[in-house]
């Protein structure tokens, strides 16, 4: 084997090693795909907040809301047929999640995720997450007949992020 070729062969070695190392420590941009359900793959179940729900799919466009100088966390609106208390029917929620480049910052946050109905001053289904919680599903709610966004913010000591809102789905 020539030289030229054994010093190709060993510099397109370690060109392949460094790509595959800098995609492992490359921060992650988005929900592991079994964790958040996506618009094209429909999911077979999620639980949200107690409420099974099966047939998720995301609605509307996701919104990705900057915090501290970085991308923070993905606002998403699904809708799902749920079963809660009142029996089974469509239903509308949100998650929030949070970014691996924002939480490797260490400090405390919760995420808030809301049902924003047109018309209505408050979200329907609020659920606040645990602290440092990734991923925070609202509590699923009956407005598939109605103007919905995805809401969604993170709450800091003694300060708030902006606010999230998915596009509207009617």
């Amino acid at each position: 084997m020539s030289a030229r070729l054994r010093r190709s062969i060993t510099a397109l070695t370690m060109l392949t090693a460094a790509v595959s190392l800098a995609v492992a420590a490359a921060p992650a941009s988005a929900a592991p795909a079994s964790a958040v359900p996506s618009a094209s793959t429909p999911t077979v179940s999620v639980t949200a907040n107690g409420v099974n729900c099966t047939n998720v799919v995301q609605i509307g466009t996701k919104k990705v809301v900057w915090d501290r100088g970085m991308e923070a966390f993905t606002v998403r609106q699904y809708k799902g047929y749920c079963r809660d208390a009142k029996g089974s029917a469509w239903m509308n929620f949100a998650s929030v999640y949070v970014w691996q480049q924002y939480h490797v910052r260490g400090f405390a946050y919760r995420a808030y995720a809301g049902i924003a109905v047109r018309g209505e001053l408050e979200t329907r289904g609020f659920k606040v997450g645990a602290n440092r919680q990734r991923l925070t599903y609202s509590t699923p709610v009956r407005t598939i007949n109605d103007c919905t966004r995805g809401w969604g913010k993170l709450y800091r000591l003694g300060d708030e992020s902006r606010q999230g809102l998915t596009s509207e789905r009617c």
